[in-house]
């Protein structure tokens, strides 16, 4: 009874994208509490404490049982995973994985805060400490029940979900946690359940076939001769038949339990790489709905399509069933030129109809008995369709001909069927990094692209848009960052009335794990910050090139200035998307001009919940205050120029003017807006994270809240000295910011040079790989 009420049948082994996402999400929260919790109570916990001091009793009681009742569930929910373990041999070695993970992550992290042997029973604490990080029980119940969670049907998936959560409200309310407590250890189950799930593997989401022959025999379309294709996909199985009611061999495409969790993660990664989504969030019967709906408008159009017989849900599964399609030309030697045009001209209908078929390669396309094209799998078709999808689209389909019977004829054909000025608007996209995996690393296909590109410019009459200039990095660029770095350090010594030895004997008592963390984590920084340029354009940028990018931008900001480069770098990879120069200049400034708002607001912030100002004292011959003093009345002079010279004002009106414009960009969208302001941010934090780490490295004693004001004040002040890669002010900056919020000129010196070698000097290494991998790929030039 177990087997059909609360389990899914056992299919096979899958290892799902959605698990690894749970793992590494679950150890990034393990990452941040941590630390957090180091910094004993912060804002968040104080408060916490002082609402759960006045909650009523019988509230009290009632999550007290509840807490414990969750318990139950998970304890009841291993047992009868246990006796059904007959049919399902992998679930109790993947309980002992997550469980065995959850305790070796609550030992560590217990320890990392400094509280040794964790408590299994703490007091009520009503507030995060040492003492009560992590929370062991909703570490315990997470992991059990996120592991447990694939194997279950449907409503008891719902249901482990509801559980955690109360579980972790519960653990606050009765006192046994603080939110850092509870979401340290919401973030250790997540983490231990994610990782046993990859290494053992979960139940395939997908239904055998004798299920699916249930589900056809259900929608009275019986099938012969049922079987697996060759290739498959995440959340959705594809089966080969014959149907005598359809009047042939069929294609049944399975929508499963995991074609949800597939499509919702296609779409939060579309939404994170492209902003944009190729669907709604959807329900499996909505997904074949699509693909139905597509299909059945390119047939109205006038494509040949395959016939659709049935689309409809049964025994929990979607189902969409079509007259299989001619065999694809993938495989094909030679395309005459009759098909190539036809092919042409199926697409140019396509279009008419303000329809993109969204992944138009040779594998979906088909030739049928009497030589029409007949193009299948509308799975990624786009109704609707702007002018940049139809033209992208037209620049993959003529490099994949292209390939096969060469730039002339594959472009010629185009011509032939589309006209001039829809073929010339796909030059923007003639890029390898457009390309699909399937065609990308095809041979000579990086050849074919330029060919194509003369071949259309030659007919057209339309200029092939030339490659954005790229400054490169050469041995002078290098020997004057070193004169920089070496005078920079000399300054910086004689104002604070430091030197290296006291670098060297800091780092000789340093506890080097959080250091190396602190660097770990400081490359997170790539991340966010090539989202933040993403949410600057219009354009769909890929996610792994962008953040290939930052580091490539790192490595110039050490030769020449870090605008120039970063726009040098913007202005070559967004051509092959299809945007010009004055799009990648807009970028940067939007770029920089979110990242400034949100260092003014984090300091003011800072100085508004401070008593006081905190005054800096530094040893040597010159107080660095002074130093900031002497800066600020030379910001004040510069506008004071600015405002009595006419030509200086006018350049600097222009570029106000400018900068307002590019503002429309954003203003045009308040989700961009939001997204530009919220990823700056996050790359502050980030930063400030690292900064922590470094801290207690070597000189604890700061929290992360004055981590967050230093942070924000150096990038602050650092953006008014124009030094290639900030070198020596940047650690000047750090310095001033760490000495202010009481950590000694020494200890503050070193600090500031660990942090700086973590996020400015050892980056610019790897930074020189991404630039070559960058130019091999075709992104720059």
């Amino acid at each position: 009874m177990a087997d059909h009420r609360f389990f899914v049948n056992d299919t096979g082994s899958s290892r799902r994208p959605v698990d690894l996402t749970t793992a590494v999400v679950g150890l990034l929260v393990v990452l941040v509490s941590t630390v957090a919790a180091a910094d004993g109570d912060g804002p968040l916990d104080t408060a916490v404490r002082r609402v759960a001091a006045h909650v009523p009793d019988w509230v009290t009681n009632l999550f007290d049982a509840a807490y414990a009742l969750g318990a139950l569930y998970a304890g009841v929910a291993v047992v009868l995973a246990l006796a059904s373990s007959r049919h399902r041999k992998r679930l109790p070695v993947t309980l002992v994985v997550a469980a065995a993970t959850g305790v070796v992550g609550v030992l560590v992290t217990s320890f990392l805060v400094g509280a040794g042997w964790p408590d299994l029973a703490p007091g009520p604490v009503r507030s995060a400490s040492p003492d009560s990080f992590p929370t062991v029980r909703v570490a315990a119940t997470t992991a059990v029940l996120f592991a447990l969670r694939p194997w279950l049907v449907l409503a008891y998936r719902r249901l482990t979900a509801l559980i955690v959560a109360v579980q972790c409200i519960a653990a606050w309310i009765i006192g046994t946690g603080g939110p850092t407590d509870v979401i340290g250890a919401l973030g250790i189950g997540m983490a231990a359940a994610g990782i046993a799930l990859v290494l053992i593997g979960s139940p395939a989401g997908h239904p055998d076939l004798a299920q699916v022959r249930r589900s056809l025999a259900d929608l009275d379309v019986p099938v012969d001769g049922l079987r697996f294709d060759e290739r498959q996909t995440w959340g959705t199985r594809v089966l080969h038949g014959t149907s005598a009611a359809s009047g042939g061999r069929v294609v049944v495409k399975v929508y499963g339990r995991d074609a949800t969790d597939a499509h919702r993660a296609e779409r939060w990664w579309r939404s994170l790489v492209y902003r944009d989504q190729s669907a709604p969030d959807s329900t499996r019967l909505q997904l074949v709905e699509h693909e139905a709906l597509v299909t059945l408008l390119a047939g109205r159009a006038g494509v040949a399509v395959p016939g659709l017989v049935a689309a409809a849900e049964a025994n929990g599964d979607a189902l969409l069933v079509l007259h299989e399609p001619p065999a694809s030309l993938a495989g094909a030697t030679d395309i005459d030129d009759a098909t190539l045009r036809a092919i042409w001209a199926a697409v140019g209908r396509l279009h008419g109809a303000a329809l993109v078929h969204g992944r138009l390669i040779l594998d979906r396309i088909g030739i049928d008995a009497d030589g029409s094209p007949v193009l299948s799998d509308f799975a990624e078709g786009r109704v609707a369709a702007t002018d940049n999808e139809r033209a992208r689209e037209v620049a993959i389909l003529l490099i994949a001909l292209a390939v096969r019977v060469g730039a002339d004829r594959s472009t010629d054909a185009a011509l032939a069927e589309l006209g001039a000025d829809r073929v010339a608007a796909a030059l923007p996209y003639l890029q390898r990094a457009v390309l699909p995996r399937e065609v990308r690393p095809e041979p000579g296909v990086k050849e074919t692209i330029p060919a194509v590109c003369a071949a259309i410019a030659d007919r057209t009459g339309v200029p092939v848009p030339p490659p954005a200039p790229l400054v490169r990095v050469s041995w002078r660029d290098l020997a004057q960052t070193t004169l920089i770095l070496v005078a920079a350090y000399a300054l910086l010594s004689t104002l604070i009335g430091l030197d290296w030895q006291t670098v060297l004997d800091t780092w000789q008592s340093a506890e080097w794990g959080w250091i190396i963390l602190g660097l770990v984590i400081a490359q997170a920084t790539s991340v966010v910050d090539a989202i933040s340029t993403m949410s600057a354009v219009t354009s769909r940028l890929p996610l792994w090139p962008m953040v290939q990018l930052q580091y490539g931008i790192k490595t110039l900001g050490l030769a020449v200035s870090a605008s120039v480069g970063r726009l040098a770098l913007n202005t070559s990879i967004l051509r092959r998307y299809g945007e010009g120069p004055a799009v990648a200049v807009t970028a940067v400034a939007l770029d920089a001009a979110a990242a400034s708002l949100c260092n003014v607001l984090v300091v003011l912030l800072g100085l508004l919940l401070v008593d006081r100002v905190p005054s800096v004292e530094l040893s040597g011959p010159d107080d660095l205050s002074q130093l900031v003093l002497i800066l600020v009345v030379a910001v004040g002079l510069s506008v004071l120029v600015v405002a009595l010279v006419p030509k200086l004002r006018q350049k600097v009106l222009g570029a106000v003017r400018s900068t307002r414009d590019s503002m429309r960009v954003v203003t045009a969208s308040p989700a961009r807006a939001l997204l530009m302001f919220g990823t700056n941010l996050a790359s502050l934090l980030i930063t400030a994270i690292a900064l922590a780490c470094m801290v207690a490295g070597l000189a604890p004693g700061v929290s992360y809240g004055e981590c967050v004001f230093v942070v924000g004040a150096a990038a602050l002040f650092s953006a008014l000295v124009p030094v290639p890669g900030n070198v020596g002010v940047g650690e000047a900056a750090l310095t001033a910011g760490l000495v202010a919020v009481g950590v000694p000129s020494g200890p503050a010196f070193a600090i500031a040079v660990t942090q700086r070698i973590a996020t400015s000097y050892l980056p610019p290494i790897y930074g020189g790989w991404a630039l070559r991998w960058l130019r091999k790929n075709d992104y720059i030039d």
